[in-house]
């Protein structure tokens, strides 16, 4: 038996290392521009004195583990949260569930080693290349050293301490206190309105501690979600002490020391307790050197799949850090949530407690671009297993076929929160938007295996529910439907919502695609066919401000109308369904979209207005959206934006005072600073699209650049729909250089020329061989057969271009970052002060 095991293992060892091989064979020896793996340190946030506040602290995490961590004069504490952490819904909060704070760290030395006052040197710093945070200080009492970061693989946290005490001052050395805590909170439920329990015992839940060897232990199991965290010095003497049942410490007096920290929870593991002390164990025994040197290795992997360079290097930084918060939080088991993600501080103190689709979509716009389809899959996953309360619900609508209805506002575990709430009860959408990124994870990848088991399914669900809706207009010869437009705002129902329009276009279409790639449902096609081909007529309308514009709807039953801003909705039909794009620029419906796009002032945090406009190919607004948007939501210094426009945008001053609990009370508003994903998502989503575009059949190299940018160098490896990875480079002459695709699939691949009039060449590149490799060049679009796992290179003119090819290197960032009125990092010494 032991050696059937042993054979079996060597043969696939040998399979894959033969795949390894025949896949290195087909890379080509020289690619078009190498990437130094310096690059990204010139994209490490710097802070040049310690935080004041703790919102201004660093996000960290593993893509399930993580939290914000800050610095205190006498050391840095962690918000430690987790991705799981959603409690059951409790009838003393609202009955709705919550992403509950696992625990406090906080790490105390005895002396104040970041005190402002007594500095005499500082240095905080994120390095998103390792997800690593540093802080250095020079007190006389200390010269401090702390190096924190996650273990990729297991849901541990590693803090490195050395805290050298100056004998002069400090005699007799200093004893280190490290606490873990859970004092539970309260959640302040719509805190911009007050709608939160006002009872103080709500949210406490039941912790207990105790002390397990060289181990604190913290264990909750009062708010709907059980689970253990253990905590243990190593390298080090130490002694614990239980504090109180919401409290226990580490005491050392080493001056260096080592800290690990887990969490598991009982969803994980039926003895979390033993798992979470299993997990220290296991780290401690690996040692912490090799895991560091594994974490950074996968770092590395992570940051080769794609690349970009930006004409603004402050942009720039903003894209950097938007794949780093998702690596970081999106490989759970749920999505990452859109309030905040784990990069709260404030235990459970949330802008919101519901998860709400379109906010959370947002996140994942732009993912598949970047090629991290990995990331996607907490989202699709999740909202694949809702399908059963989505069938429920879609019945009690009254759907009578395989449908599945999705509310606004839900929870992660299928509760429909907002399926009888008066402005959501008609919103129909969330359920084929979602369905447009199940299939744009296909679209990507080229995984037929989940189209056939996950996508179409989901996909042919959603659409039911709109077949069941549509109703016939017998005099018009067209189906129209009655709904909302997202949330309705005081408008019950409209005719003919152009939201559902645009995206029931792009589902049918979607799903007659999906069909007959899965060669099934001839005769569901030819239904989809035809309602394809009868809905109804968009309405264009006359604005005093825009001229024509799509119209939000067809008509209305009310005297409240919405505007073409609500939601973008004018602009919704280039972005996110994807109808129409750069070849309908000069159509009606094109010219409606430039219109909408030129004409807008508001930045709203949920609009996506800088990513239609990029979808345009209008690159100098696109442009311009990013610049005034980074400006109004990048509130905090660790380049973290606030989630919201007008609520008010002034949150980040402490001399303001608001009203944030209903008239109850007028407070500061510093316990309710708090950040959102949705606007980084969106500015980053719109960087993939001003470089690359694959929506409209084809693949488009640089289509929406600014005038800003055409004389400077710019580069990018990004996937395209089809499963093509991309990779072009344009000069600071404005000439765009040669094309490396490499075919994931083995697809037919259609690339845009970006050289009009011009000869194409196309080699495929295996090693130092190229082969010449036949296409049609038809109305501009070079269409040519690939071989999986095959590279090809497309360039202009008939030679062969030169072997030479730039390598990007990167300098360390040593300061903060300016952009207008914001900064990406902070200033040292008195020059740190707050911002207005």
């Amino acid at each position: 038996m032991k050696f059937k095991k042993l054979l079996l293992m060597s043969i696939g060892c040998f399979i894959a290392q033969s795949v390894m091989a025949q896949h290195a064979e087909k890379e080509p020896s020289q690619r078009l521009f190498k990437v130094d793996s310096s690059y990204l340190t010139k994209h490490d946030i710097v802070f040049l004195s310690p935080t004041q506040l703790e919102a201004e602290g660093f996000p960290m995490g593993n893509g399930d583990m993580g939290g914000m961590v800050w610095n205190h004069d006498d050391g840095i504490e962690i918000q430690i949260n987790k991705n799981d952490l959603w409690s059951k819904p409790d009838p003393a909060e609202s009955n709705t569930s919550i992403l509950k704070h696992a625990a406090r760290l906080k790490v105390d030395f005895g002396s104040p080693v970041f005190s402002w006052m007594h500095l005499d040197r500082f240095e905080g710093r994120l390095s998103l290349k390792n997800g690593e945070v540093t802080y250095k200080a020079n007190t006389a009492y200390a010269k401090t050293n702390i190096n924190t970061w996650l273990s990729d693989s297991d849901n541990v946290w590693v803090i490195d301490c050395e805290n050298a005490p100056n004998a002069n001052y400090m005699k007799g050395g200093t004893t280190a206190t490290i606490s873990l805590e859970r004092m539970g909170s309260r959640a302040f439920l719509a805190w911009y309105g007050g709608g939160f329990p006002k009872s103080v015992d709500v949210g406490i839940g039941d912790a207990g501690t105790a002390i397990a060897g060289r181990d604190i232990i913290l264990k909750e199991n009062g708010i709907g979600v059980d689970f253990v965290v253990a905590c243990r010095i190593i390298d080090a003497d130490s002694r614990a002490e239980r504090v109180s049942s919401h409290r226990v410490a580490l005491k050392s007096n080493s001056s260096r020391f080592k800290v690990l920290v887990s969490v598991v929870t009982e969803k994980e593991n039926d003895d979390p307790k033993a798992a979470a002390i299993a997990l220290l164990d296991k780290a401690e025994a690996v040692t912490v050197d090799l895991l560091r040197k594994r974490k950074n290795a996968w770092y590395k992997a992570f940051w080769e799949k794609s690349f970009v360079k930006l004409g603004n290097d402050y942009l720039e930084n903003i894209y950097y850090l938007r794949r780093y918060l998702m690596v970081a939080s999106s490989r759970g088991q749920y999505p990452c949530s859109f309030n905040g993600g784990l990069w709260r501080w404030n235990r459970d103190v949330l802008n919101w407690v519901t998860p709400h689709h379109w906010n959370t979509q947002q996140q994942y716009w732009g993912l598949c671009a970047q090629n991290d389809t990995d990331l996607m899959l907490p989202y699709l996953n999740t909202y694949f297993n809702m399908i059963p309360y989505g069938e429920a619900l879609a019945r009690e609508k009254g759907a009578k076929s395989d449908a599945i209805l999705i509310t606004e506002a839900h929870d992660f575990d299928g509760l429909q929160v907002s399926k009888d709430r008066s402005d959501m009860k008609n919103n129909f959408i969330p359920a084929i938007q979602i369905a447009a990124l199940f299939y744009d994870y296909y679209a990507y990848t080229g995984d037929l295996q989940f189209l056939r088991e996950k996508a179409y399914v989901f996909m042919k669900k959603a659409l039911n529910f709109y077949l069941d809706k549509l109703e016939w207009d017998e005099e018009k010869k067209e189906y129209f439907l009655l709904a909302s437009v997202h949330e309705s705002a005081g408008v019950p129902y409209v005719k003919n919502p152009i939201t559902d329009r645009n995206s029931l276009e792009a589902l049918l279409k979607n799903c007659i695609e999906a069909a007959g790639l899965l060669r099934t449902d001839k005769n569901e096609s030819k239904r989809w066919n035809y309602v394809l081909d009868h809905l109804w007529e968009r309405k264009i309308m006359d604005d005093d401000k825009m001229g024509k514009v799509i119209a939000p709807a067809g008509a209305y039953f009310t005297e409240k109308r919405y505007s073409p801003m609500e939601w973008a909705a004018a602009g919704s039909i280039a972005f996110p369904s994807g109808v129409i794009g750069i070849d309908e620029k000069h159509s009606e419906y094109g010219k409606a979209v430039s219109n909408f796009v030129k004409h807008q002032t508001i930045l709203n945090a949920h609009y996506p207005i800088p990513i239609i406009a990029a979808r345009m190919g209008m690159g100098n607004e696109a442009l311009d959206y990013l610049l005034k948007g980074v400006e109004i939501h990048q509130m905090y210094p660790q380049g973290l934006m606030h989630n919201l426009t007008g609520y008010p945008d002034n949150i980040y001053d402490l001399n303001s005072i608001h009203d944030l609990l209903g008239g109850r009370h007028r407070i500061r508003s510093h316990d309710f600073f708090h950040c959102g994903m949705e606007p980084i998502s969106n500015y980053a989503t719109t960087m993939n699209e001003m470089l690359l575009q694959s929506n409209e059949g084809k693949i488009r190299v640089f289509p929406a650049i600014p005038s800003a940018w055409r004389s400077k160098p710019l580069a990018f490896k990004l996937l395209a729909r089809g499963a093509f990875v991309v990779s072009a480079e344009k000069d600071e002459s404005n000439l765009i250089r040669p094309i490396m695709v490499q075919s994931l699939k083995g697809n037919i691949c259609h690339v845009q020329t970006p050289w009009p009039e011009q000869k194409i060449t196309i080699g495929e590149v295996t090693g130092n061989k190229r082969t010449s490799v036949p296409y049609e060049l038809k109305n501009g679009v070079i269409t040519f057969n690939t071989q999986m796992d095959s590279y090809y290179l497309i360039s202009r003119g008939g030679s062969v271009p030169s072997e030479k090819s730039n390598t990007y290197l990167g300098k360390l960032n040593q300061k903060p970052k300016n952009l207008g009125k914001r900064i990406l990092g902070k200033k040292s010494g008195w020059d740190a002060g707050y911002r207005d």
